[in-house]
């Protein structure tokens, strides 16, 4: 148990790390670029409402990066739907059903 706890606090502390220098990396390289005179930041988001990604860019080029990166985590995202699904229906022969309450068991 003292194990599992320690595990747990170590877990934690190294995801805070993590993010930590992630954000002092991001924040040296805009520092330096700002001292060399390049200006001009990249960026895009994307965002993912059902099976359909929304794609949001600054220039072409990172959009159409995205926009590849969000079709292909779509596929896969569908292709793990579909295939975890048909192979629940193989194990358990039928989907459960979820109206069908056994108002005796509550």
């Amino acid at each position: 148990m003292l194990l599992a706890l320690i595990l747990l606090a170590l877990s934690f502390l190294l995801i805070l790390v993590g993010v930590i220098l992630m954000f002092l990396s991001t924040l040296r390289k805009s520092l330096k670029e700002r001292e060399e005179g390049e200006g001009g930041v990249r960026g895009g988001a994307v965002v993912v409402i059902g099976p359909l990604p929304i794609v949001i860019g600054t220039d072409r080029e990172v959009t159409k990066a995205l926009m590849i990166l969000a079709i292909a985590l779509t596929v896969v995202a569908i292709t793990l739907f579909i295939v975890l699904n048909l192979g629940f229906l193989r194990v358990a022969g039928k989907p459960p059903a979820l109206s069908a309450v056994d108002l005796k068991q509550i």
